[in-house]
């Protein structure tokens, strides 16, 4: 897993202001510290990889008005001319991350996604997400692609809260 931020006070503030409020100048942020990871990547596995990214929930998208990460990585798919695919759907409701501690996060998260679909199997895919705290999101994005036949050769995230708890 790449990630280029840690998750301090000021990221934190960066990066609800762009999932929850839609500010595009801190869409430009998270997207270029998304750049910096991918870069990362290529520099390490040497491969043109398929960009997955983490879906939000139905919710948060009616919500939001938008799905924040899958935008951001349409624009890094773009300028790094890779191939995105919008493949992971939530096949049961979960609940909110954010209050939940690791082990609860885990079950929260176990069998929540599937992948819509199956063509191109045994492609080489790369998830993208905002943060990583527990990586339960991530665990659960690869497991539903490694069942469906890709091949996840890693993550990267905008931000990084470390100690992962």
């Amino acid at each position: 897993m790449f990630s280029s931020v840690s998750y301090t006070p000021i990221a934190k503030n960066i990066l609800l202001a762009a999932k929850e409020d839609g500010i595009r100048e801190a869409d430009a942020l998270l997207g270029e510290t998304l750049r910096h990871s991918y870069s990362l990547v290529k520099s390490e596995l040497d491969a043109q990889l398929i960009l997955i990214p983490i879906p939000s929930t139905s919710r948060a998208v009616r919500r939001r008005g938008r799905d924040f990460i899958s935008e951001i990585a349409k624009r890094l798919g773009s300028l790094e001319k890779s191939e995105v695919r919008y493949i992971l759907r939530h096949n049961r409701s979960v609940r909110d991350q954010s209050r939940l501690n690791a082990n609860a996060r885990f079950e929260n998260l176990s069998g929540a996604f599937s992948v819509a679909s199956q063509a191109g199997r045994c492609a080489e895919v790369l998830l993208v997400d905002d943060l990583v705290t527990t990586g339960a999101t991530l665990n659960e994005a690869n497991r539903a692609l490694t069942i469906a036949g890709f091949t996840v050769r890693g993550a990267i995230t905008a931000c990084v809260a470390l100690p992962l708890r």
